[in-house]
């Protein structure tokens, strides 16, 4: 009784409050907890609501479940297993309404136009001593908000533009169209490239600079068919004194033996201190420190690409039906389970023809082979390729998952932090991973030069000015020693494939063919599995059940296919 007692006293004082002064109370701002109105009122709450989307875009595409969909089930990649039935295998049954990644990128999307549409709102009230400033962070917002919307755009098609701050609920949403989704993304990122500062200007790394902005505008011109509006932009960044392909040996490595594709993706060669000046907007990974997304703190936003990209060699048995490995090491690529795999395209197919001459495809930076490592086995010192024949028929190895070509920028080879090795003193000497391990630990491109090369590239071909495509294409493929492409044989299908090599697991590949409307012939030429199954309305991504179930009072239209 005295706690109904108390509470009724209470609630009669709050009526009282409220009847002598009830504008006053109304207006009043809550000072004990967070509200809207109390957590945009400095200039450090706005460095703190762009830490929040800047790690909402690293949790978005981190290397396990944040990747999958963007990578699995098109020309790139397909599943380590499960192939069949799971992994984009099965699209009809991988793909509808109310599959959990279709809601996921949806929402988490539309959070980061939410919050950056609540700075963009509010910025303008608060004071700052330093308007340069002000107007940076404010084109960082806006920025992010282009960023989502071109991903929206991208997978989705038209979706509803929102571009002021909701402060109640709304169930009216209708969809944009696609164009006018890019027309926005154009809008706010011209808007970045007139205040976000130069990349010698940035606060830190990882930050953003103009030259993200305008990297992506050019994307986003290639979509809106401006085909020389979209040279314009990639000019500005590859003419830009400030960046340059890295063609020469650099960084932490450059004294091994290595070459320059190889050095971009060693440790702590993301950054421009390394030398780096090919990186043009690179998300910070940071090692056991909380919200480091390379850590034991948040794994939901940690990159896993080693963990779910590299294969389970160390299952492997030897011809006697023993362990042929004596287990997952870091000389070897780490931790890896072999969840997801290149396709047979992308491991052999684009490379013939200059297998042996493009840096791309040799042993450093395309892991085909191991050696067994286990001294007490019969085939000690043997590579896995001379006995895989009676591998396959004593043990019937698993060559979808255990053995696989991939990518050695997936993992840190050699590179291991040693708080993952061991935890015994000899297998810490021994290099052998420890059960907590199976994190990137590299820095990861978001953006780098080579892209925007193949950016300009794509806009000079739909020019039909195949020359200057071309040029744009060797500048890529003379960094990796490859044979030149020649004019003529300059298409989208082949740049498609020279994206795939140079920007292999870097590039989101589903939105790329999305964009381009190519995401079903590409699968359906290059994937075996996938392929088999993909229907035409798969090119975009179903708007979410629940998005439509929710949106009571006005039609949020279902895309084609998925009704």
């Amino acid at each position: 009784m005295k706690y109904n007692r108390f509470s009724i006293f209470i609630l009669c004082l709050v009526f009282l409050l409220q009847a002598c002064n009830e504008d006053k109370w109304l207006e009043e701002v809550p000072e004990d907890f967070f509200s809207p109105e109390n957590s945009y009122s400095k200039p450090s709450d706005i460095d703190g609501s762009l830490a929040y989307i800047y790690g909402k875009v690293r949790a978005t595409f981190d290397g396990h479940s944040g990747r999958a969909d963007i990578d699995l089930g098109t020309d790139l990649a397909m599943g380590g297993y499960s192939y069949e039935t799971g992994a984009f295998g099965d699209y009809p049954a991988n793909l509808t309404p109310t599959t959990g990644i279709v809601g996921t990128r949806w929402s988490e999307f539309y959070k980061m136009i939410s919050n950056a549409n609540a700075i963009i709102g509010r910025i303008d009230e608060i004071p700052y001593d330093d308007e340069d400033k002000k107007m940076s962070d404010k084109a960082e917002a806006y920025f992010f908000r282009a960023w989502a919307y071109r991903g929206l755009a991208h997978l989705y098609g038209g979706v509803p533009l929102q571009l002021e701050e909701l402060t109640t609920p709304k169930r009216d949403f209708e969809r944009n169209s696609r164009a006018e989704v890019y027309e926005q993304v154009k809008t706010d990122l011209l808007f970045a490239v007139e205040y976000l500062p130069a990349i010698t200007e940035v606060e830190a790394d990882g930050k953003l600079c103009k030259a993200a902005a305008y990297h992506l505008l050019s994307e986003i011109y290639l979509s809106l068919n401006d085909y020389d509006k979209a040279i314009e932009a990639a000019s500005w960044v590859i003419d830009n004194p400030n960046y340059h392909l890295m063609d020469t040996r650099f960084g932490n490595k450059s004294n091994q033996p290595g070459d320059p594709y190889w050095d971009l993706f060693q440790m702590n060669n993301q950054n421009r201190n390394s030398g780096n000046t090919e990186g043009i907007w690179v998300m910070q990974v940071e090692f056991d420190i909380p919200g480091g997304g390379g850590d034991k703190w948040n794994h939901q936003s940690s990159y896993k690409f080693e963990r779910y990209y590299t294969p389970l060699y160390w299952y492997m048995k030897d011809t006697e039906g023993k362990p042929a490995f004596i287990g997952p090491t870091t000389q070897n690529g780490g931790r890896g389970i072999g969840t997801v795999r290149g396709t047979t395209h992308f491991t052999h197919e684009i490379w013939e023809g200059d297998w042996n001459n493009d840096l791309r495809n040799n042993e450093r930076n395309m892991m085909r082979d191991w050696v067994v490592d286990e001294p007490e086995s019969v085939d000690y010192g043997k590579k896995i390729s001379e006995i895989l024949d009676q591998l396959v028929a004593i043990n019937g190895i698993d060559t979808m998952r255990w053995y696989y070509a991939f990518p050695t920028k997936l993992t840190t080879i050699g590179d291991h932090p040693v708080e993952v090795l061991g935890p015994q003193p000899e297998k810490i000497e021994q290099g052998i991973m420890n059960s907590s391990s199976g994190n990137t630990f590299l820095d990861q491109y978001m953006m780098r030069l080579g892209e925007t090369y193949l950016l300009r590239a794509e806009a000079y071909l739909g020019k039909g000015n195949k020359l200057k495509a071309a040029e744009d294409i060797n500048a890529i493929r003379n960094r990796a020693q490859a044979s030149p492409v020649s004019e003529a044989d300059v298409t989208l299908d082949y740049l498609l494939d020279e994206r795939m090599r140079e920007l292999n697991f870097e590039e989101h590949r589903r939105i790329t063919l999305a964009r381009l409307g190519l995401v079903v012939e590409r699968t359906q030429k290059y994937n075996p599995y996938g392929g088999k199954t993909i229907e035409n309305h798969n090119n975009l991504y179903p708007i979410p059940f629940g998005e439509i179930e929710k949106n009571t009072e006005a039609e949020l239209e279902q895309n084609p296919g998925y009704n």
